[in-house]
């Protein structure tokens, strides 16, 4: 196995709520709802993290 692409968390993430739908787990709906709740999670760690750098990065700079 190569890897997983930089946008998934592993390789078979793209099928998973599709899998979801076709064994009856789950409606389409509750699917596109959790892939929301994913994005929306994902989204907020992203910029978490990029405020973290920035607020790190500001603490190193020598003041002017």
């Amino acid at each position: 196995m190569i890897g997983p692409a930089k946008n998934r968390l592993h390789d078979y993430e793209a099928g998973w709520l599709t899998l979801l739908v076709s064994m009856r787990v789950a409606t389409e709906a509750q699917a596109r709802a959790a892939m929301s709740r994913v994005a929306h999670r994902a989204i907020d760690d992203m910029e978490a993290r990029r405020e973290k750098r920035r607020s790190e990065k500001r603490r190193r700079q020598p003041p002017e």
